[in-house]
């Protein structure tokens, strides 16, 4: 074969350049065996809290040198993920995760303090919270059972600095969130964007949470298609995994004994397959690390620091493997600092603020609430406060904002206001239920129905019908004009007046009043309101065979002044506040008028907490102020902490005079997303109701109780005892 003089330099210097190339992947291949040089990715599991541990498993890697160059997560995992993946150390997250109120995050509750005084008069009506709406599509339910509020902010919060970079290649340590496409059911890759909403829709829940819309798509959790993403980390360009799996394992078929069983069994089956399938594809060098949470359930959030310690033996268990990965002191240093440099920059100055607005809430109105200006510099705790001042007012669905950058313009927040349709108009429900397991038992059902602007007028229109022992039909008119206000509407009513002797029920007084109602008054902020007012109604008295006077049909003229002021944190169980009311009301003989006397009522209690002991003091005072007034302006008392013992109502008189002593105690430590408190407590009361205010003749009174705050109302079973004798209740319905 003929060789040529000129090729061979040619061959030489490429057969040099191959093998220099060869020496040196294989120098490259060895410096990664030993974990130097080679790219790490983490990948983060969904488990709800359980996910906890991922914060355990970080620490364990940042005390042994071991650098993370990529991560990808789902659920909670990509929460965990994002904040270590925009700079956050694993002992800044743990602080992050115990700073939390987790209690309440999930909750969705708005704090009473935020409502207005109208929406306070809502909750103490004895209705439940659940609201019934309707538009013409028929009845307007949510999108989750939770609305996710408060966790968008709380996410938004502490991501802030990161939510200015949209692409997740940039953050100091790459990132990569998990959801799913619920209208098709394929996991979708969130790589760029808001980082906040990214996080939001990779933990939505399906009916716990409202699917994320973003990009086109609906996004829910991905943790139904790829709750342990290693697909999604190997893709990012890594050579070694770290997979922590915070999964629960399957029931075995023993433990499957009841129907709740047989649901967590069907949750766990949900994307079981692609878990399998994913941690199947692990190679030999990767590492995986499965802490035992066992006894820590997905919803209990304030089990953070168990789970925590749960993820750091799993990963210390595994520092045997993991060690191989380990960098020395000055490569690690280098590799911190090579992060930080990554770091996302300052809060920017907003150059705009931008609103989109599909509520029924003016903008002016939201405007308001939004203190931000151009010119400021982002705070997001100051956003926080005002957007949850807004989420306060009862008419959105969601209230969230993000970063946008418009050319000529620079960067800005635009806020999103989405209005909630079931607080446009809407039905609630109460049920009362009460008996001594004697002679009592009275039943009760309430319905409300509020049009919270009658065509777009801004005037709200309310009516309510309660059907039991005491009966009411109102329908009203009302409307605010900046700190004043204005209703107005008929009514009717129907009210059962026992007369006792001795503890036995001699006789029934029935009075049926039908008339109209007219208040003016002035709002104190959100925690008071002072009314007065007229009424004028007609009365029809019934005795069974007992004549009355002028066969017990009256006309009645009333003006009224009443002073209500409320700061409980909560109606059922207070556990800070104070609620007082005063009432004066005087009939008189004016157009037509036929009673003529006055009351005067006044009734305050005001809690007081420690740790989970609560004591309320409370007291109520009532005077009818003339003789004339034919039982009508006669007070109630008796029954269950209204000096317990006695028989409900079984005291009628001119005057009243009651105060008490209640005290309860919390058996049940406080849940996220499902609560249901239970309490134990008694009461030490003292009162009467009587003729004259010589001779009140005060008695002595106490109870013991067990109730539990359920979804229908408070729910106690009670034992009560005065110097007169015992009873037992069993009472559906408010305490105070």
């Amino acid at each position: 074969m003929p060789v040529h003089g000129a090729g061979m330099p040619t061959l030489l210097s490429r057969a040099a350049g191959w093998l220099a190339l060869a020496l040196l992947a294989f120098a490259a291949a060895t410096a990664r065996a030993d974990g130097e040089g080679a790219r790490i990715g983490l990948v983060l599991g969904g488990g709800g809290a359980k996910g906890f541990a991922h914060i355990g498993v970080l620490q364990v890697l940042e005390e042994n040198r071991i650098p993370v160059h990529a991560i990808a997560g789902t659920s909670m995992g990509a929460v965990v993920g994002s904040l270590h993946a925009s700079g956050r150390s694993a002992d800044e997250i743990a602080a992050i995760a115990r700073g939390i109120d987790w209690a309440n995050l999930f909750a969705d509750r708005i704090p009473r303090d935020r409502l207005s005084f109208r929406r306070k008069r809502d909750e103490r009506d004895n209705l439940i919270r659940f609201r019934l709406a309707f538009d013409d599509k028929g009845v307007v339910l949510p999108p989750g059972l939770l609305r996710g509020q408060d966790l968008y902010l709380t996410l938004a919060e502490r991501l802030a600095q990161a939510r200015v970079v949209t692409d997740f290649d940039q953050l100091p340590i790459p990132f990569r969130a998990v959801a799913a496409d619920i209208t098709n059911g394929r996991a979708v890759v969130l790589a760029s964007g808001d980082i906040a909403t990214a996080v939001f829709a990779s933990m939505a829940v399906p009916g716990g949470l409202p699917p994320v819309e973003r990009e086109g798509l609906l996004l829910v959790d991905g943790g139904i298609v790829d709750n342990v993403p290693v697909d999604v980390a190997r893709a990012m360009g890594v050579d070694v995994l770290i997979v922590v799996d915070v999964g629960s394992p399957l029931l075995k078929r023993d433990e499957l004994t009841s129907f709740v069983d047989v649901l967590d069994q069907l949750q766990l089956l949900l994307g079981r397959e692609a878990v399998e399938r994913q941690l199947a594809s692990l190679g030999p060098r990767d590492v995986l690390i499965r802490p035992d949470i066992d006894g820590i359930a997905m919803t209990d959030f304030t089990a953070h620091e168990a789970a925590i310690a749960r993820g750091r033996a799993a990963a210390q268990a595994a520092l045997d493997r993991l060690r191989a990965l380990s960098l020395d002191e000055a490569a690690w240093a280098a590799h911190l600092s090579a992060r930080a440099s990554r770091a996302g920059r300052q809060l920017p100055t907003v150059r705009f603020v931008r609103l989109e607005n599909d509520s029924d809430v003016p903008d002016r109105q939201i405007r308001e609430e939004v203190t931000e200006r151009p010119g400021d510099v982002h705070d997001p705790e100051r956003m926080t406060r005002d957007l949850s001042a807004l989420f306060a007012t009862g008419s959105f669905r969601s209230v969230r904002y993000r970063f946008e950058s418009v050319p000529d313009l620079g960067e800005g927040i635009v806020i999103t206001a989405t209005g909630d349709p079931s607080q446009r108009n809407f039905f609630q429900f109460g049920l009362t239920l009460a008996t001594d397991f004697n002679r009592q038992n009275e039943f009760g059902i309430g319905i409300a129905y509020t049009d919270r602007s009658l065509g777009a007028s801004g005037i709200e229109w309310r009516t309510d019908l309660r059907i039991g022992e005491d009966m009411l039909l109102s329908s009203t008119f009302y409307r605010e004009f900046g700190r004043w206000l204005a209703e107005a509407g008929p009514f009717w009513s129907r009210r059962d007046t026992r007369l006792f002797l001795d503890g036995v029920p001699l006789l029934t007084v029935r009075t049926n009043e039908a008339g109209v109602r007219l208040d003016g008054g002035h709002l104190l902020g959100r925690w008071g309101e002072l009314r007065v007012g007229l009424a004028r109604s007609g009365l029809g008295l019934e005795a069974g065979v007992i004549p009355l006077p002028d066969n017990g049909k009256l006309e009645d003229m009333r003006w009224h002044l009443q002073f209500t002021a409320d700061r409980l944190d909560d109606v059922n169980y207070p556990k800070a506040g104070l609620f007082g009311e005063l009432l004066f009301e005087d009939h008189v003989a004016a157009l037509g008028g036929e009673l003529t006397y006055a009351r005067l009522l006044g009734r305050v209690f005001w809690p007081m907490t420690r740790d989970r002991t609560t004591l309320v003091l409370g007291a109520e005072l009532g005077s009818t102020l003339t003789d004339d007034s034919l039982l009508l302006g006669d007070f109630r008392l008796g029954g269950f902490l209204r000096l317990s013992g006695l028989a409900p109502n079984e005291l009628l008189g001119r005057h009243l005079l009651l105060g008490r002593a209640i005290v309860y105690h919390r058996l049940t430590r406080k849940s996220p997303i499902i609560d249901l408190p239970l309490y134990v407590g008694g009461s030490l009361e003292l009162g009467n109701a009587f003729a004259h205010w010589s001779a009140p003749g005060l008695r002595p009174a106490g109870s013991l109780f067990l109730s539990a705050d359920t979804p229908l109302g408070p729910l106690s079973f009670a034992g009560g005892a005065n110097g007169q004798g015992q009873a037992l209740y069993l009472i559906l319905g408010r305490l105070f």
